[in-house]
């Protein structure tokens, strides 16, 4: 299968690229300003459509995205442009190629309001996302399911973090290094996600495609602090991680994003096609740091 991937140099299209090569698909990867990728400009109607038409791909993934959740509220316009004009641009272009498009959402689009004893939103829940980040990505989900009926694939992931570029686990790290209290919200919970987990199922979902939307996310859950204690314990690193709510971590850092204060997510779509082996968050943050950070031991 040639498969083009948007987004490529980015922390989940690096992992993506170098899966897709493993299996023995060929792999054309593109990227906005990195040198070494096909130069493309997903937000560019013309060029995106002109892109595909050359490039002839059998699917496209979609990794590019604007993800900088408080820079979506201060330009809420440029995060359309990438999150929604874009994914539109690239389904309609893989109508006219005929060609599946595999594109990544997220769990913003919830507005987490359920509380922690609520059942974890399926795909079949109703999204209400609280701010322009996620509903700039609940805007990508509309368009590119009108644009795209038969041949999309749109999967929901959360709190990634992976090998390439920056992350939550290597930010807890150094932060861990340089000070002896690290603060950390406890009072939003979710699935982290390892990049190389999200990175084999949207593969398998591409190679066995049932167009929807599917959850794909770490199995369990937990809030930021917990997931930042066990990246400490696990790293060997004595720091005392504290606990804060989102509202001290809006005021601290001039945030201004509300951000779902419960957003875990059932993968019940993977489920019902019985595709659902999702590894324990837990567990692949291990295999994260015993493979990125050997001297560690995990």
């Amino acid at each position: 299968m040639k498969v083009l991937v948007t987004g490529a140099a980015g922390m989940l299209g690096w992992d993506v690229c170098a899966d897709l090569t493993a299996r023995g698909h060929e792999v054309i990867g593109a990227a906005l300003f990195e040198e070494g990728y096909l130069r493309l400009d997903i937000t560019d109607t013309a060029a995106t459509q002109q892109v595909v038409r050359d490039v002839r791909p059998d699917a496209i993934i979609n990794c590019a995205a604007w993800t900088d959740v408080d820079g979506a509220e201060r330009d809420a316009t440029t995060a359309y442009r990438v999150n929604a004009l874009g994914a539109w641009n690239l389904a309609y272009a893989a109508g006219e190629s005929d060609c599946w498009l595999l594109t990544v959402s997220t769990d913003f689009v919830f507005d987490g309001k359920r509380g922690p004893n609520a059942p974890p939103y399926t795909e079949f829940d109703e999204t209400r996302p609280l701010g322009a980040y996620g509903a700039s990505k609940e805007a990508g989900e509309l368009l590119v399911r009108e644009t795209l009926p038969r041949r999309h694939i749109i999967a929901r992931t959360a709190w990634l973090y992976g090998d390439h570029g920056k992350n939550f686990v290597y930010t807890i790290r150094r932060l861990a290094r340089e000070r002896p209290e690290v603060p950390v919200v406890a009072d939003q919970i979710g699935c982290p996600t390892y990049t190389k987990d999200l990175s084999r199922k949207l593969i398998e979902l591409m190679e066995n495609p049932l167009p929807g939307t599917y959850h794909v996310c770490g199995a369990g859950s937990c809030s930021w602090y917990e997931f930042a204690q066990a990246i400490v314990a696990k790293s060997g690193l004595s720091a005392t991680v504290v606990p804060i709510t989102a509202a001290e971590y809006a005021a601290r850092f001039n945030s201004p994003t509300e951000r779902p204060a419960y957003s875990v997510m059932r993968r019940l779509a993977l489920e019902m096609r019985g595709m659902d082996d999702l590894p324990p968050w837990e567990e692949s943050l291990d295999r994260c740091l015993r493979e990125r950070f050997p001297e560690h031991g995990g």
